[in-house]
């Protein structure tokens, strides 16, 4: 099992952040609240709840993946470290200078680098039947230029993805 080059092209041709503070409409089934400042991001990416519910996530995945298709979840850490390669070598560099332009700190981008392997992971395994695809979800708002950087409320589908 590899990473297919259409998910790491989706990837490299995004245009990071162009739609930030601005409401888009998606095609996503989650709720979204829209904040207006990199400052309110930034307080949104830095909770520890948000990082507890994008980890949740990544659980999820690989617990499914565990239990219902073993076999393919065998391949798990040799995707992911090709992913990391992936980004820290194509997107690193990018997030560096929106990092650098808006005062952010490094937490900024090994949120962004997280939603990006969480992406990538859930594409990777697309055929397997009934797979969590939240990180597939967060793909669609950057796809747009736009930062999914948090979570208000209860678990989805309750509660709104915190977009700037």
């Amino acid at each position: 099992m590899k990473i297919e080059s259409d998910i790491l092209n989706r990837i490299n041709n995004i245009q990071w952040f162009v739609n930030c503070g601005k409401s888009i409409e998606y095609d996503v089934h989650l709720n979204i609240s829209y904040i207006d400042s990199w400052k309110k991001a930034e307080k949104h990416y830095k909770k520890l709840s948000w990082e507890n519910f994008t980890l949740d996530a990544n659980n999820d995945l690989a617990a499914f993946l565990r239990n219902k298709y073993s076999r393919e979840y065998s391949n798990w850490n040799s995707i992911a470290a090709e992913g990391r390669s992936f980004i820290n070598n194509e997107l690193v560099p990018k997030l560096n200078v929106v990092k650098e332009q808006n005062e952010l700190d490094q937490d900024f981008i090994g949120n962004v680098s997280w939603d990006i392997l969480g992406a990538i992971m859930e594409h990777t395994y697309k055929n397997c039947k009934n797979r969590p695809t939240f990180f597939l979800e967060l793909l669609r708002i950057y796809e747009g230029g736009n930062f999914p950087c948090g979570w208000e409320g209860g678990k989805p589908p309750k509660g709104n993805l915190v977009v700037f």
